[in-house]
């Protein structure tokens, strides 16, 4: 009974006063899939039935190739490499994750913009080749229109470019580094209620009550019959036809000839 003693007491002793890292399995590299992440705590299988919680709020976070990731980039599904000290209850405190699901690739785009979010300088881009597409800018980007050099505010809805970038996942989300825009003009044949006037500009209201805008600097004004007119001579509510060029499904017009159908002399 005294060794019995002696061997229960030796053991609590072990388990109270000795450090823990004697209790641990010791530094594991496991490789599996994360199930959840959040709070710096990854949960992870392997495989099999088992499952690990990874405590990564003081761990070095990288991608496949080694580049920085934070802890947010870690989803659902994404195969993850953790290196840490494992204890028998599968939980981890890890010193090293690597998301074998996250890497970068290069990449080139091109298709048409459909839209522009000015508050993120982000475009929507519609390849042919890979759908719809979210190209984020930033302060490195290089941007050029026509060939010359630019910047974000020179792109425009129905800009044909293309775009050398960066992606992560997939191809729907890209940082550009190069975003080279070209504007293809064509013919436009308009006519509308005249609703506003600036210094160089018209407003008018189309069919279906759309509103386009005129760039009327090197337009030609002419009353109904052909006419040479001054500009003070169109008056609002006139009825104008306008010509001019337009990027394709864009309401801003380059005028060229503005006739104003509401003045005979």
């Amino acid at each position: 009974m005294r060794k019995i003693y002696s061997f229960v007491a030796i053991a609590a002793f072990l388990f109270f006063f000795l450090p823990k890292a004697t209790l641990a399995d010791g530094v594991k590299i496991l490789t599996g899939n994360v199930l959840s992440a959040k709070d710096g705590t990854i949960v992870f299988t392997n495989g099999t039935a088992a499952k690990y919680l990874a405590e990564v709020s003081n761990a070095i976070l990288v991608r496949k190739n080694g580049a920085p990731m934070s802890f947010v980039e870690i989803l659902p599904g994404d195969k993850v490499e953790v290196k840490g000290t494992l204890w028998p209850d599968n939980s981890i405190n890890a010193v090293y994750v690597r998301n074998m699901s996250l890497y970068t690739h290069s990449g080139s785009f091109s298709g048409k913009i459909t839209g522009i979010n000015i508050v993120d300088s982000s475009f929507t881009l519609q390849s042919t080749k890979y759908g719809c597409q979210e190209i984020h800018t930033d302060s490195l980007t290089i941007f050029k229109k026509n060939s010359s050099i630019a910047t974000f505010g020179d792109m425009e809805v129905g800009m044909s470019v293309s775009v050398k970038g960066a992606w992560d996942r997939n191809t729907s989300n890209v940082l550009a580094r190069e975003a080279d825009g070209a504007l293809r003009l064509i013919n436009i044949d308009v006519t509308g209620t005249l609703s506003m006037r600036g210094a160089d500009s018209l407003t008018i209201i189309g069919n279906g009550n759309v509103i386009y805008g005129v760039d009327i600097t090197g337009a030609k004004l002419e009353n109904k019959n052909g006419k040479t007119i001054g500009f003070s001579s169109i008056g609002m509510d006139d009825l104008l036809r306008v010509q001019g060029k337009h990027v394709s499904g864009s309401v801003k017009i380059i005028g060229t000839i503005v006739k104003d159908l509401s003045v005979l002399k």
